[in-house]
């Protein structure tokens, strides 16, 4: 029962820490596009 109990927290570890890096990833995806919309309509601005 004991190795159960490891095997879950382990499994529990390793959700949150890929929930983590999810997270990072799907932010920096998202600041990334509002920067490249920024950069495009300024393009536009400066024609």
């Amino acid at each position: 029962m004991e190795e159960y109990q490891h095997s879950k927290k382990a499994r529990y570890l390793a959700a949150v820490v890929y929930l983590v890096i999810l997270a990072v990833v799907l932010t920096g995806t998202y600041f990334s596009e509002q920067q490249k919309a920024e950069a495009k309509a300024q393009q536009s601005v400066d024609r």
